[in-house]
């Protein structure tokens, strides 16, 4: 990426009034605004960290998300920078889709952002066709309507071994060199220097003359330290007023893994209260706001030595402008409620996230003693990434351990919102579709639950050691792993994107998702939104469309999730199930359509056991593939793709929608290749080129891998 490239117009780039003003005219001209489009909160750190650079620089910024504004507030900076993640299927993030929407507007005359002085920061994931769709055709849109890149945009890459910053954090660089050549600052005025502390962008205003809040507040969550319990409180109180939140109930949380396999694999049924406003869609998700144990809130009050404030309540005087995105939801409760600092830090601080560089940045302004100082310091120097990254990407290292490796870093209980980042929501796959979603419809009697919608979601328990052997659980698994019936949370929900998720209702018989054959490919959880698919296309049409599902897991014993519910839909219906059980390669497929299904293929493994079995040379297409299999001998599921080539290159050509979900990385690749082989194999294709160019250009393919 050539980030020393610079588009410059004079008009365009200088500052506001630079002339003959003096500094304190220039300076409050010197305006920026950074906004961002983010799905998990990586490209809000991003937009944060810029702001935090550019207030240096001494420009007033604001950031803010992309929806907040319009393309007229765009012309009243000197510099406006996006930050924006690819989503779905090249797809805008949620925060950013009004925004998009405004610019694709027709009316819009093509000089409308002439004087739009701008650049931007992709951030996407290159096992995704579409890698960083939403930052480039933002660009090519903006230019369309005249606005001038003045610096060379970014894009990030979360495959890369040091993640996004590996790009990050030089094209930062040169973006700050670049601001200061072109928008010098005016007189002898400086930088404001990295070993000075930034003012804070929010303080916590705490009622220091009000009783402290007794134990049995309504609005504390009820749990134990290692499990969420029902409350005896009244259950309205409890639960988050989140902007688009329903409330759920927690029906079941069924462990469907064998208690001695190595992964707690959990299905959840929710029962919500109210529909959303579509039906939902496949592809669709749900966002749970997990919580922090009591024994972590209660140990962070005793190490910054909160014990005197914790309990008090918290005033916002200027409602949800007091707080970050993310915490609106304290100021609307504080209306009616006390909120403590205590609550804040249960359900609003993320106090065992791995933390970003910008909070040892702030810790190290925080400690008293000079030499941990200057080490949270040096951790945070970009020129240390390798060092920052080891010390806490590598093992993990959460916010608690932190502290306690720094423990003359007191952070002032008003600052807890500014230093903490925020608990963000965590988003799952749907697993469930059609008719299913519907209680009364799903075998149970009419009586058990008065719910309009029943939600069901697969979910694997994140438990592991690190490489300094500490145990890690999860934030949200070990909220969810002890969560029990009849707890009622707050959840949203965001309907399916890309091909699948704009199909048309079941009813509708222009659904283009449900009316087409579908080959997916699914390993490990990410069998859920497959599920959800086919439950739709079930629900949709009478015969179903023709479907045929490559499902990798280990073993038939251990994680072949819904194994009875394949068998039955194989047995004499549309779909065909084949699994790959990559830890016991032997297992007999019981499934009969599946075994039907490959004794009909050709086993293109070696040119020797290929058997001319259809009218296109097997023993030269085969001779091709192993060429480029890097997987002989595997039993994983590219491995059955080319197993069942003709099957797969029939469905795709009658126009088979391809579905690609589960783990990211290498899985998505080795499917990619595998299905052009099949295209090779078969005969639709000339070779490997060819194949590539008709999987990109003629054939539907959702991927959904994280």
């Amino acid at each position: 990426m050539d980030t020393d490239r610079v588009v410059l117009s004079p008009k365009a780039v200088a500052s506001p009034g630079a002339g003959e003003d003096g500094p304190d005219q220039v300076l409050s001209r010197r305006s920026a605004l950074i906004l961002y489009g983010s799905e998990t909160g990586n490209a809000q750190d991003i937009a944060e960290d810029l702001g935090r650079t550019l207030e240096r620089l001494r420009f007033r910024t604001s950031v803010v998300e992309m929806d907040d504004v319009g393309p007229k507030e765009l012309l009243q900076h000197c510099l406006v920078i996006f930050a924006v993640s690819t989503t779905g299927q090249g797809d805008m993030p949620q925060n950013a889709s009004k925004f998009w929407r405004s610019l694709l507007r027709r009316k819009l005359p093509p000089s409308c952002l002439s004087r739009l002085a701008y650049t931007c920061f992709g951030l996407g994931d290159s096992s995704y066709p579409k890698y960083n769709w939403a930052a480039r055709k933002l660009c090519k849109r903006l230019g369309q309507l005249g606005a001038l890149e003045v610096f060379t945009s970014g894009e990030g890459d979360e495959r890369h071994d040091d993640g996004i910053d590996t790009v990050y954090l030089p094209w930062k660089g040169n973006l700050r060199s670049w601001i200061l050549a072109n928008h010098p600052l005016p007189g002898d005025i400086q930088p404001i220097p990295d070993q000075e502390p930034q003012t804070p962008r929010f303080t916590l205003l705490i009622d220091e003359s009000a009783p402290k809040a007794p134990a049995s507040d309504p609005i504390h969550q009820q749990y134990d330290k290692d499990k969420a319990q029902p409350s005896e409180a009244p259950s309205a109180a409890l639960l988050l007023p989140i902007r688009g939140g329903i409330t759920a109930t927690l029906r079941s949380n069924e462990r469907v893994t064998p208690a001695d396999h190595w992964q707690d694999v959990r299905l959840l049924r929710l029962d919500l209260e109210t529909s959303p406003a579509e039906p939902l869609r496949p592809g669709a998700t749900m966002t749970i706001y997990p919580k922090n144990q009591l024994s972590d809130v209660d140990a962070l009050i005793e190490r910054m030595r909160w014990q005197d404030q914790a309990d008090r309540p918290l005033r916002f005087p200027n409602g949800a402008a007091s707080l970050p995105k993310g915490l609106a939801w304290c100021a609307t409760t504080a209306a009616t409620t006390a909120i403590t600092l205590r609550d804040l830090l249960t359900h609003g601080l993320d106090i065992t996230a791995v933390p970003r560089r910008g909070f040892l940045e702030r810790l190290s302004f925080l400690a008293s003693e000079p030499d941990q100082a200057e080490r949270l310091r040096e951790l945070a120097d970009p020129a240390a990434a390798h060092e920052f990254y080891d010390y806490t990407a590598r093992p993990r290292r959460t916010i608690l351990e932190i502290l306690r490796d720094f423990p003359s870093a007191l952070v002032p209980a008003f600052s807890a919102a500014d230093v903490f980042p925020v608990i963000r929501g965590r988003e799952f796959s749907i697993a469930n579709g059609g008719s299913s979603l519907n209680p009364s419809l799903s075998g149970e009697a009419a009586a058990a639950t008065t719910a309009p919608l029943r939600v069901e979601i697969l979910v694997a328990m994140v438990e592991y050691r690190t490489i300094i052997r500490k145990p890690r659980v999860g934030l949200c698994s070990r909220y969810l792993g002890g969560l029990q019936p009849g707890t009622r949370i707050t959840v949203t929900l965001k309907q399916g994107s890309g091909m699948l998720g704009t199909a048309a209702a079941p009813s509708s018989p222009s659904n283009k998702a449900t009316s087409r054959p579908v080959v997916a490919v699914a390993t490990g959880t990410g069998v859920a939104p497959i599920r959800m698919l086919l439950h739709h296309m079930r629900s949709a049409a009478s015969p179903p469309a023709e479907a045929l599902l490559f499902f990798g897991c280990r073993s038939r014993r251990a994680d072949y999730y819904f194994a009875d519910e394949w068998r039955a839909a194989s047995n004499g219906g549309a779909l065909t199930v084949v699994p790959a059980f990559s830890r016991d390669p032997d297992a007999a497929l019981e499934d009969a359509a599946a075994r039907t299904a490959a004794q009909d293929e050709p086993v293109l493994a070696t040119a020797a056991t290929a058997t001319a079995t259809t009218d296109y040379d097997v023993e030269a297409a085969a001779a091709r593939l192993l060429l480029r299999r890097q997987d002989a001998g595997s039993n994983y599921v590219q491995h059955h793709i080319r197993r069942h080539a003709t099957k797969v290159a029939d469905l795709v050509t009658r126009g088979a929608v391809v579905c690609i979900c589960g783990s990211a990385g290498a899985m998505p690749r080795a499917v990619r290749l595998a299905l052009e082989d099949t295209l090779v194999a078969a005969g639709v294709c000339a070779g490997p080129a060819e194949a590539a160019e008709h999987l990109a250009t003629k054939v539907d393919v959702w991927q959904e891998t994280w």
